[in-house]
């Protein structure tokens, strides 16, 4: 009985060894590398140099989130790291996936799709920004607000101009002055400044138009901005 469960325990162990093995060869596993070749963009394997892609493609990303942006004749597609054109080159801008939610353009129209190339926002806006902490900038006929990564409008499209989400505050824009709101839509500084910027470490950089300064989110000043900032 003492055998068997000595013999039981190394198999145990030679299971949990080999697929510790395999995660942590996953884990450190290095996405193909970007190269150059006769104006040409084309991936080799980072490890054995091998070319994975030919340098066929006008331009190309970096990987991202397993996928890069290739380009060819002005129409861009994503790759995946086993440099299959899993995408189609068939959009007119596109930004690399992010949180599993990629922006992409045909003609001016913006939307998000996921890695299946699957719309998960339909087109239908003029601007689209990049996802930051789930949310994203949008903007129809000049009018901006935000939505999430559900599609869910959740900021109108009501301001002239916005800034993306950061330290839980972002910046918009309305009638020539700026202010800020949380993620709610809820105007926590009022709009009555020429510039504003993004909250980092609970302060932010803002603009009366004759001096700039920092706030908090109680819109109190903390601090002038130094001369050396200026330039």
């Amino acid at each position: 009985m003492k055998d068997d469960n000595q013999l039981t325990m190394r198999h145990t162990i030679a299971v949990f060894a080999f697929f510790y093995c395999c995660l942590t060869i996953q884990v450190f596993a290095q996405a193909p590398v970007r190269f150059y070749q006769n104006t040409k963009a084309g991936f080799r394997d980072a490890t054995s140099g091998q070319v994975i892609v030919a340098p066929q493609y006008d331009a190309a990303s970096e990987f991202k989130e397993g996928y890069a942006i290739v380009m060819l004749h002005k129409k861009r597609g994503f790759i995946n790291e086993k440099g299959v054109l899993t995408i189609p080159l068939q959009y007119d801008d596109a930004s690399q996936f992010n949180s599993g939610l990629a922006r992409v353009a045909i003609a001016n129209n913006n939307g998000f799709i996921n890695y299946n190339g699957e719309w998960v926002i339909q087109p239908l806006y003029d601007f689209a920004g990049d996802f930051v902490d789930g949310i994203a900038r949008i903007a129809i006929n000049h009018k901006y607000g935000y939505l999430n990564n559900k599609g869910d409008r959740i900021i109108p499209l009501q301001y002239d101009d916005c800034r993306d989400f950061s330290d839980g505050m972002a910046a918009v824009k309305k009638n020539n002055k700026w202010g800020f709101v949380d993620k709610k839509g809820n105007e926590k500084i009022p709009l009555i400044y020429e510039e504003a910027y993004f909250f980092k470490d609970g302060i932010a950089k803002v603009s009366d138009g004759r001096n700039r300064f920092y706030i908090d989110k109680e819109n109190k000043w903390k601090k002038d901005v130094s001369e050396h900032e200026e330039h």
